[in-house]
């Protein structure tokens, strides 16, 4: 797999640091100020129509378990990649420090807490779905679509790229 492909998921992951789904009980815009730590990552992908395993395998010819594999070394690349803590602010700005990257810009969240949209000052606007929100947990997700030449035919797939991310408040 490219690194372009790699660091196409770690930047909207990077950028999509924040928030999540709201408890009726609770205040959304409340809840999800404050400094959150990277907790878990999970991702799914296809290529086309094929799960991510399906095209290794069919695409480069490797077993299930060697498939298995290369996505369980892409997967804690991605974790790894995901350590650091996002602050968000009353003001609504926002400042992520993911290892020695920093990236800051405005969010908002809908008038329905559902979607928060992530303003980066130095890249281009995250809308992120809202799963689960807290005072102390956040959850949110978010599907990319990417087209990049995996099996460098000069032909580029078509890749959509599911995340969620699991935040912790400090």
């Amino acid at each position: 797999m490219k690194m372009r492909f790699v660091k196409g998921i770690i930047l909207v992951l990077f950028t999509g640091l924040v928030f999540t789904s709201c408890s009726k009980d609770s205040d959304p815009e409340e809840d999800i100020l404050g400094t959150w730590a990277f907790g878990d990552v999970d991702f799914e992908a296809t290529v086309g129509t094929k799960t991510l395993l399906q095209y290794y395998m069919d695409e480069f010819g490797m077993t299930e378990i060697q498939a298995q594999a290369v996505m369980a070394a892409f997967n804690a690349a991605l974790v790894q990649q995901f350590t650091g803590t996002v602050e968000i602010r009353a003001d609504k700005t926002y400042t992520a420090t993911m290892g020695d990257e920093t990236d800051t810009g405005t969010w908002s969240l809908s008038s329905d807490y559902k979607t928060l949209t992530l303003d980066s000052d130095s890249d281009e606007t995250i809308i992120l779905d809202i799963i689960s929100l807290s005072s102390s947990r956040a959850v949110m997700g978010t599907t990319q679509e990417i087209s990049e030449d995996l099996n460098d035919d000069e032909v580029p797939e078509d890749i959509s790229v599911t995340i969620e991310l699991t935040l912790d408040k400090e």
